[in-house]
C-alpha cells in the first residue's frame, strides 16, 4: 500500500478545514430570555437575616438600574430579570407570581419564575404620572395615568385602565380631562372601582364609583361637606381589602386649632365613625394600610399637624376595626419615613426612610425591627 506522506503545510490547513465545518454545522446562537441569576450580596446589600430573637422577615423584591432583583432571607440576592428600555419606572406592584411595571411607555409583566417579561399594555402617549393598584383577589390589575389636558385648571386629565392576570386580556375603561382620578380600588361585587378627583390641593370631598364595563361615573359618594370647618385630606384614603369600608384623614377646625381625625367610611350602609388620634396634635403620616384580615388598620403618627416642621415621629400604630382601640406597635425616630407594603400573611410591614437607602421591616405581633441596606435609588414593589 502506497504511503501518503503529509506536509506539515497540509496538516495545518486540514485542522483550518475541519475547525470550519464543525462551526458552519453548529446551529446559530439565538437571543433568549433572562434567567434569574444569583448575585453575591455583598455586592448589592448588607441583609440582617433576622431579628434578635430570631424572627425571618419574608423576601424582598426591589428595582435599581432598571433591573429586577429579590433579596432573599438567606442574605443571597437574585436578579430576576432586566426590563428594557420601556421609559422610567411610575410604580410597580406584586400579584400571584408575577410582578407588574408601570413604565412611562406602558404596562409591563414580569414572571418571578424563570423571569420572562412581557409589555401587556402600549400607551399612545408617555403620561406624566401613573400608579397601579392590585385587587384582594390578586386578579385584576388597575392603572390609572395622568395625561396633559387643556381642558383642566390644573392642566392634568387621566385614562383609568385594567389588565386581567388570568386571561391576559386589558382595556381602558374611564378618561377625564378635568382632573386626574386617583385610584382607591374595586369594588366588592368586583364590577367597578372606586376613585376621586384630585386637583391641586391634596384634599377631596367625593368618592366616585366608576363601571368598569360602561365606563361612566355610577354614582358620588359625599365624603365631606367640604366646609372651612372640615377638609378630608387625600394623601391618606385606603380602602378594606374586602371594599367593606374606606378610611381617609380629616382636619377638623375646633375654635382657633386644628385636630386630626381617622374615619372609617361603611359602604356598605354609608356611615361614617371617627376617631380622635393619640397623642393630639398629631397626624398620619404617609398613608394607610389594612392589614389583609379586614381587622386593622396601620399607619405612622407623628407630632403636629401635616404641614409642621420641624415633628417628632410617634411610631407605627394600628387601629383595632371592631373595637377603636389605638396601639403603637413600634417606636421610630425618623419622622420621615414612609409606608411600603403589608405582607399577605399580615405579620410584617416595610417601611422606607426618605433620606436614606435602607429599608426596615417590622414584625407587627412584636414591633420588632429588621434593617436592610440597600444601593442608593433603589425602588420597592409593593
Amino acid at each position: 500500500m502506497k504511503k501518503i506522506v503529509l506536509t506539515v503545510a497540509a496538516i495545518l490547513a486540514l485542522i483550518a478545514l475541519g475547525l470550519l465545518v464543525t462551526r458552519s454545522e453548529s446551529p446559530p446562537s439565538l437571543p433568549t430570555q433572562a434567567s434569574p441569576t444569583r448575585v453575591a450580596s455583598e455586592r448589592l446589600s448588607t441583609y440582617a437575616p433576622s431579628t434578635p430573637n430570631g424572627l425571618t422577615p419574608p423576601s424582598l423584591l426591589y428595582l435599581t438600574e432598571n433591573r429586577l432583583y429579590q433579596q432573599r432571607p438567606d442574605g443571597t440576592t437574585l436578579m430576576i430579570a432586566s426590563l428594557g428600555d420601556e421609559g422610567d419606572i411610575m410604580s410597580a406592584i406584586k400579584l400571584k407570581d408575577a410582578v407588574f411595571v408601570l413604565h412611562k411607555k406602558g404596562l409591563q409583566r414580569v414572571e418571578l419564575e424563570g423571569g420572562k417579561t412581557e409589555m401587556v399594555v402600549w400607551f399612545d402617549s408617555m403620561p406624566l404620572y401613573g400608579e397601579l393598584i392590585g385587587t384582594s383577589n390578586d386578579s385584576v390589575v388597575l392603572y390609572s395615568i395622568a395625561l396633559d389636558s387643556g381642558c383642566s385648571s390644573t392642566g392634568i386629565g387621566s385614562m383609568l385602565g385594567l389588565y386581567q392576570i388570568d386571561n391576559h386580556a386589558s382595556r381602558l375603561f374611564f378618561a377625564n380631562v378635568e382632573s386626574y382620578i386617583q385610584l382607591v380600588g374595586l369594588s366588592a361585587d368586583e364590577e367597578s372601582v372606586y376613585g376621586f378627583p384630585k386637583g391641586c390641593a391634596p384634599g377631596f370631598g367625593e368618592l366616585w364609583l366608576i363601571s368598569t364595563d360602561k365606563g361612566e361615573i355610577t354614582s358620588k359618594l359625599i365624603i365631606s361637606e367640604a366646609t372651612n370647618k372640615e377638609a378630608s385630606e387625600g394623601r391618606n384614603v385606603a380602602l378594606s381589602p374586602d371594599a367593606h369600608f374606606l378610611a381617609f384623614g380629616t382636619l377638623v377646625q375646633a375654635e382657633n386649632s386644628f385636630r386630626y381625625k381617622l374615619n372609617i367610611y361603611d359602604l356598605e350602609d354609608s356611615t361614617i365613625e371617627s376617631h380622635e388620634l393619640p397623642n393630639p396634635p398629631s397626624h398620619i403620616w404617609d398613608g394607610l394600610l389594612w392589614s389583609p384580615n379586614n381587622q386593622r388598620l396601620y399607619f405612622l403618627l407623628n407630632s403636629g399637624l401635616p404641614y409642621d416642621d420641624p415633628v417628632n415621629s410617634y411610631g407605627l400604630w394600628s387601629l383595632d376595626i371592631e373595637t377603636g382601640i389605638f396601639s403603637q406597635v413600634t417606636s421610630l425616630r425618623d419622622a420621615h419615613m414612609h409606608l411600603g407594603s403589608i405582607s399577605s400573611d399580615g405579620q410584617w410591614i416595610l417601611l422606607q426612610p426618605e433620606t436614606s437607602p435602607s429599608l426596615i421591616y417590622v414584625h407587627l405581633p412584636t414591633g420588632e425591627q429588621v434593617a436592610i441596606n440597600l444601593p442608593p435609588g433603589v425602588g420597592t414593589v409593593r
